[in-house]
Protein backbone atom coordinates (compact mmCIF):
# COMPACT_ATOMS: atom_id res chain seq x y z
CA UNK A 1 0.00 0.00 0.00
CA UNK A 2 1.36 2.99 -0.76
CA UNK A 3 2.05 6.01 1.60
CA UNK A 4 1.95 9.97 1.04
CA UNK A 5 3.07 12.99 3.38
CA UNK A 6 0.22 15.48 3.11
CA UNK A 7 -0.54 18.70 5.41
CA UNK A 8 -3.33 19.15 7.77
CA UNK A 9 -3.42 22.67 9.87
CA UNK A 10 0.14 23.28 9.45
CA UNK A 11 1.21 19.76 10.55
CA UNK A 12 2.61 17.24 7.81
CA UNK A 13 1.32 13.58 8.52
CA UNK A 14 0.99 10.43 6.67
CA UNK A 15 -1.36 9.05 4.34
CA UNK A 16 -2.75 5.99 2.52
CA UNK A 17 -2.97 6.28 -0.75
CA UNK A 18 -5.47 4.86 -2.95
CA UNK A 19 -4.12 1.10 -3.89
CA UNK A 20 -4.33 0.04 -7.89
CA UNK A 21 -6.88 -2.49 -7.01
CA UNK A 22 -9.45 0.29 -5.33
CA UNK A 23 -8.48 2.90 -8.32
CA UNK A 24 -9.47 -0.07 -10.66
CA UNK A 25 -13.08 -0.89 -9.16
CA UNK A 26 -13.80 2.51 -8.83
CA UNK A 27 -12.82 3.45 -12.77
CA UNK A 28 -15.17 0.00 -13.35
CA UNK A 29 -17.88 1.60 -11.29
CA UNK A 30 -17.41 5.33 -13.40
CA UNK A 31 -17.52 2.85 -16.79
CA UNK A 32 -21.10 1.22 -15.49
CA UNK A 33 -22.73 4.21 -14.91
CA UNK A 34 -21.88 6.08 -17.57
CA UNK A 35 -22.86 3.02 -19.75
CA UNK A 36 -26.36 3.00 -18.23
CA UNK A 37 -26.61 6.94 -18.65
CA UNK A 38 -25.84 6.33 -22.39
CA UNK A 39 -28.56 3.61 -22.58
CA UNK A 40 -30.90 6.22 -20.34
CA UNK A 41 -30.36 8.78 -23.28
CA UNK A 42 -30.18 6.21 -25.79
CA UNK A 43 -33.58 3.84 -25.29
CA UNK A 44 -35.58 6.56 -26.96
CA UNK A 45 -34.30 7.00 -30.01
CA UNK A 46 -33.79 2.91 -29.99
CA UNK A 47 -37.82 2.48 -29.69
CA UNK A 48 -38.26 5.25 -32.63
CA UNK A 49 -36.02 3.52 -34.70
CA UNK A 50 -37.66 0.02 -34.07
CA UNK A 51 -41.18 0.86 -34.06
CA UNK A 52 -40.88 2.80 -37.84
CA UNK A 53 -39.82 -0.92 -38.97
CA UNK A 54 -42.63 -3.14 -37.42
CA UNK A 55 -46.03 -4.05 -38.35
CA UNK A 56 -48.39 -2.05 -37.10
CA UNK A 57 -50.07 -5.70 -35.62
CA UNK A 58 -46.56 -5.85 -33.45
CA UNK A 59 -47.17 -1.72 -32.90
CA UNK A 60 -50.26 -2.62 -31.14
CA UNK A 61 -49.94 -6.17 -29.55
CA UNK A 62 -46.27 -5.34 -28.15
CA UNK A 63 -45.76 -2.01 -28.01
CA UNK A 64 -43.28 -2.68 -25.06
CA UNK A 65 -41.12 -4.30 -27.27
CA UNK A 66 -38.18 -2.40 -29.45
CA UNK A 67 -37.47 -5.23 -31.73
CA UNK A 68 -39.06 -5.54 -35.01
CA UNK A 69 -40.06 -9.46 -35.09
CA UNK A 70 -41.16 -8.94 -38.74
CA UNK A 71 -38.92 -5.88 -40.19
CA UNK A 72 -41.59 -4.41 -42.87
CA UNK A 73 -41.15 -1.03 -44.75
CA UNK A 74 -45.18 -0.04 -45.03
CA UNK A 75 -44.57 2.58 -42.76
CA UNK A 76 -42.04 4.57 -44.74
CA UNK A 77 -44.70 3.40 -47.85
CA UNK A 78 -47.33 4.58 -45.65
CA UNK A 79 -46.27 8.06 -44.53
CA UNK A 80 -44.93 9.03 -48.00
CA UNK A 81 -48.65 8.32 -49.35
CA UNK A 82 -50.42 10.19 -46.64
CA UNK A 83 -47.90 13.39 -46.13
CA UNK A 84 -46.16 15.34 -49.13
CA UNK A 85 -43.16 14.68 -46.81
CA UNK A 86 -40.31 15.80 -49.67
CA UNK A 87 -42.28 18.57 -50.10
CA UNK A 88 -42.20 19.66 -46.35
CA UNK A 89 -38.91 18.26 -46.07
CA UNK A 90 -37.92 20.78 -48.37
CA UNK A 91 -39.39 23.76 -47.03
CA UNK A 92 -37.46 22.61 -43.54
CA UNK A 93 -34.71 22.89 -45.31
CA UNK A 94 -34.97 26.26 -46.94
CA UNK A 95 -35.65 27.41 -43.56
CA UNK A 96 -33.06 26.07 -41.73
CA UNK A 97 -30.34 26.78 -44.06
CA UNK A 98 -31.51 30.51 -44.58
CA UNK A 99 -31.21 30.95 -41.45
CA UNK A 100 -28.06 28.96 -40.23
CA UNK A 101 -26.29 31.37 -43.12
CA UNK A 102 -27.50 34.59 -42.33
CA UNK A 103 -26.99 33.81 -38.45
CA UNK A 104 -23.24 33.05 -38.89
CA UNK A 105 -22.63 36.01 -40.83
CA UNK A 106 -24.22 38.70 -38.81
CA UNK A 107 -23.85 36.79 -35.57
CA UNK A 108 -19.88 36.88 -36.72
CA UNK A 109 -20.01 40.71 -37.95
CA UNK A 110 -21.46 42.28 -34.63
CA UNK A 111 -18.99 39.90 -32.41
CA UNK A 112 -16.18 40.99 -34.66
CA UNK A 113 -17.53 44.98 -34.11
CA UNK A 114 -17.61 44.46 -29.81
CA UNK A 115 -14.22 42.28 -29.86
CA UNK A 116 -12.36 44.92 -32.70
CA UNK A 117 -13.56 48.19 -31.84
CA UNK A 118 -14.03 50.72 -29.17
CA UNK A 119 -16.62 52.77 -28.67
CA UNK A 120 -18.50 54.60 -26.95
CA UNK A 121 -21.40 52.79 -24.71
CA UNK A 122 -20.03 49.95 -25.59
CA UNK A 123 -19.94 48.39 -22.42
CA UNK A 124 -23.42 49.35 -21.87
CA UNK A 125 -24.73 48.53 -25.19
CA UNK A 126 -23.37 44.72 -24.67
CA UNK A 127 -24.78 44.44 -21.32
CA UNK A 128 -28.24 45.38 -22.67
CA UNK A 129 -27.79 43.00 -25.63
CA UNK A 130 -26.86 40.05 -23.57
CA UNK A 131 -30.12 41.21 -21.05
CA UNK A 132 -32.26 40.55 -24.55
CA UNK A 133 -31.57 36.45 -23.51
CA UNK A 134 -33.94 37.13 -20.32
CA UNK A 135 -37.06 37.96 -22.13
CA UNK A 136 -38.79 34.62 -23.41
CA UNK A 137 -40.01 34.90 -26.61
CA UNK A 138 -43.62 34.35 -26.03
CA UNK A 139 -43.88 38.31 -24.82
CA UNK A 140 -42.99 39.27 -28.31
CA UNK A 141 -44.65 36.78 -30.05
CA UNK A 142 -47.84 39.05 -30.64
CA UNK A 143 -45.71 42.04 -31.38
CA UNK A 144 -43.76 40.28 -33.93
CA UNK A 145 -46.90 38.80 -35.86
CA UNK A 146 -48.84 42.43 -35.95
CA UNK A 147 -45.64 43.69 -37.37
CA UNK A 148 -45.14 41.16 -40.12
CA UNK A 149 -48.61 41.31 -40.83
CA UNK A 150 -48.38 44.49 -41.60
CA UNK A 151 -45.60 44.04 -43.58
CA UNK A 152 -47.55 41.46 -45.53
CA UNK A 153 -44.75 38.58 -44.46
CA UNK A 154 -47.48 36.12 -43.23
CA UNK A 155 -47.53 32.85 -45.35
CA UNK A 156 -44.30 33.34 -46.30
CA UNK A 157 -40.64 32.15 -44.62
CA UNK A 158 -39.15 35.62 -43.50
CA UNK A 159 -41.00 35.23 -40.43
CA UNK A 160 -39.34 32.66 -39.62
CA UNK A 161 -36.02 33.63 -41.27
CA UNK A 162 -35.35 37.18 -40.06
CA UNK A 163 -35.90 37.21 -36.09
CA UNK A 164 -33.37 34.66 -35.58
CA UNK A 165 -30.17 36.16 -38.20
CA UNK A 166 -29.03 37.94 -34.85
CA UNK A 167 -28.77 37.10 -31.14
CA UNK A 168 -27.31 37.62 -28.20
CA UNK A 169 -25.89 34.26 -27.08
CA UNK A 170 -24.28 34.24 -30.69
CA UNK A 171 -22.74 37.35 -30.68
CA UNK A 172 -21.45 36.39 -27.20
CA UNK A 173 -19.89 33.27 -27.90
CA UNK A 174 -18.22 34.38 -31.03
CA UNK A 175 -17.02 37.51 -29.66
CA UNK A 176 -15.44 35.42 -26.49
CA UNK A 177 -13.47 33.95 -28.72
CA UNK A 178 -12.67 36.78 -31.46
CA UNK A 179 -10.96 39.20 -28.35
CA UNK A 180 -8.48 36.03 -27.77
CA UNK A 181 -7.11 36.53 -31.34
CA UNK A 182 -4.38 38.63 -30.94
CA UNK A 183 -3.85 42.36 -32.49
CA UNK A 184 -0.59 41.85 -34.36
CA UNK A 185 -2.14 39.42 -36.53
CA UNK A 186 -4.89 41.97 -37.65
CA UNK A 187 -1.98 44.18 -37.92
CA UNK A 188 -0.22 42.56 -40.04
CA UNK A 189 -3.26 41.88 -42.53
CA UNK A 190 -4.02 45.47 -42.60
CA UNK A 191 -0.07 46.25 -43.31
CA UNK A 192 -0.58 43.88 -46.23
CA UNK A 193 -3.32 45.13 -47.50
CA UNK A 194 -6.04 43.73 -46.37
CA UNK A 195 -9.58 45.67 -45.82
CA UNK A 196 -11.60 45.87 -43.25
CA UNK A 197 -14.11 43.26 -44.65
CA UNK A 198 -11.41 41.29 -45.70
CA UNK A 199 -9.74 40.80 -42.73
CA UNK A 200 -13.30 39.67 -41.35
CA UNK A 201 -13.53 36.86 -43.68
CA UNK A 202 -10.15 35.61 -44.04
CA UNK A 203 -8.59 36.31 -40.42
CA UNK A 204 -10.94 36.54 -37.99
CA UNK A 205 -14.04 34.38 -39.09
CA UNK A 206 -12.05 31.29 -40.19
CA UNK A 207 -10.06 31.81 -36.42
CA UNK A 208 -12.99 31.61 -34.51
CA UNK A 209 -13.91 28.55 -36.11
CA UNK A 210 -15.02 26.68 -32.84
CA UNK A 211 -17.37 29.26 -31.95
CA UNK A 212 -18.96 29.71 -35.76
CA UNK A 213 -19.30 26.27 -35.65
CA UNK A 214 -21.19 25.64 -32.60
CA UNK A 215 -23.80 28.68 -33.42
CA UNK A 216 -24.84 27.51 -36.56
CA UNK A 217 -25.31 23.94 -35.69
CA UNK A 218 -27.60 25.17 -32.37
CA UNK A 219 -29.22 27.59 -34.99
CA UNK A 220 -30.16 24.77 -37.40
CA UNK A 221 -31.29 22.26 -35.11
CA UNK A 222 -33.46 25.06 -33.46
CA UNK A 223 -34.98 26.30 -36.92
CA UNK A 224 -35.08 22.62 -37.89
CA UNK A 225 -37.33 21.24 -34.97
CA UNK A 226 -39.12 24.68 -34.98
CA UNK A 227 -42.96 23.86 -34.46
CA UNK A 228 -44.90 27.17 -33.02
CA UNK A 229 -43.60 29.60 -35.73
CA UNK A 230 -44.55 27.27 -38.78
CA UNK A 231 -48.02 26.81 -36.74
CA UNK A 232 -48.57 30.55 -36.43
CA UNK A 233 -47.13 32.20 -39.66
CA UNK A 234 -47.84 29.83 -42.04
CA UNK A 235 -51.29 28.89 -43.62
CA UNK A 236 -50.42 27.54 -46.90
CA UNK A 237 -50.32 23.37 -46.64
CA UNK A 238 -47.34 23.67 -49.61
CA UNK A 239 -45.53 26.19 -47.89
CA UNK A 240 -45.41 23.56 -43.83
CA UNK A 241 -42.70 22.70 -42.65
CA UNK A 242 -41.99 19.05 -41.56
CA UNK A 243 -42.11 19.45 -37.62
CA UNK A 244 -45.94 20.57 -38.11
CA UNK A 245 -47.17 18.61 -41.09
CA UNK A 246 -45.97 14.83 -38.66
CA UNK A 247 -48.41 16.38 -36.59
CA UNK A 248 -51.69 16.44 -38.88
CA UNK A 249 -50.91 12.83 -39.35
CA UNK A 250 -53.27 12.11 -35.90
CA UNK A 251 -55.80 10.47 -36.84
CA UNK A 252 -59.33 11.01 -34.11
CA UNK A 253 -60.79 7.47 -35.36
CA UNK A 254 -57.58 5.52 -35.84
CA UNK A 255 -54.20 5.67 -33.35
CA UNK A 256 -51.62 5.76 -35.72
CA UNK A 257 -48.34 5.32 -33.85
CA UNK A 258 -46.18 4.34 -36.65
CA UNK A 259 -46.28 7.30 -39.37
CA UNK A 260 -45.43 9.77 -36.75
CA UNK A 261 -42.87 8.08 -35.49
CA UNK A 262 -41.24 6.75 -39.19
CA UNK A 263 -41.27 10.75 -39.67
CA UNK A 264 -39.55 11.67 -36.56
CA UNK A 265 -36.85 9.07 -37.52
CA UNK A 266 -36.36 10.26 -41.16
CA UNK A 267 -36.81 14.25 -39.66
CA UNK A 268 -33.55 13.50 -37.59
CA UNK A 269 -30.90 12.14 -39.90
CA UNK A 270 -29.83 15.74 -41.17
CA UNK A 271 -29.17 16.35 -37.20
CA UNK A 272 -27.34 13.23 -36.65
CA UNK A 273 -25.32 14.13 -39.69
CA UNK A 274 -24.28 17.68 -38.74
CA UNK A 275 -23.39 16.64 -35.29
CA UNK A 276 -21.36 13.22 -36.83
CA UNK A 277 -19.56 15.68 -39.28
CA UNK A 278 -19.54 19.39 -36.97
CA UNK A 279 -20.65 18.61 -33.83
CA UNK A 280 -17.53 15.88 -33.04
CA UNK A 281 -15.35 19.02 -34.22
CA UNK A 282 -16.46 22.16 -32.44
CA UNK A 283 -18.98 21.08 -30.06
CA UNK A 284 -16.77 21.01 -27.08
CA UNK A 285 -14.26 23.80 -28.13
CA UNK A 286 -17.41 26.17 -28.74
CA UNK A 287 -19.21 25.42 -25.87
CA UNK A 288 -16.02 26.11 -23.33
CA UNK A 289 -14.89 28.91 -25.11
CA UNK A 290 -17.80 31.37 -23.27
CA UNK A 291 -16.63 29.78 -20.58
CA UNK A 292 -12.78 30.58 -20.00
CA UNK A 293 -12.18 33.35 -22.00
CA UNK A 294 -13.09 36.80 -20.58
Amino acid sequence: MEKSAVAVNGRVVASQASTPIWRGTGRIVVYIVLILMSLLFLAPFLFMIGTAFKRYEDIVGDPLNPLPLHPSLANFSHLFDKLPFFAMLGNSLIIAVSLTALSIIFNALVAYGFSRYEFKFKHGLFVCMLATMMIPGQITLVPSFVMFRSFGMLDTFWPLILPGAVGAFGVFLIRQVMVAIPKEIYDSAKIDGCSELGTFFRIALPLSGSAVGIVGLLTFMGAWNDYLGPLIYLSSGSKMTLAVGLTTMVNPYKIDYASPITGALLMSVPVLVLLSIIGHKYFVDGLTAGSIKG
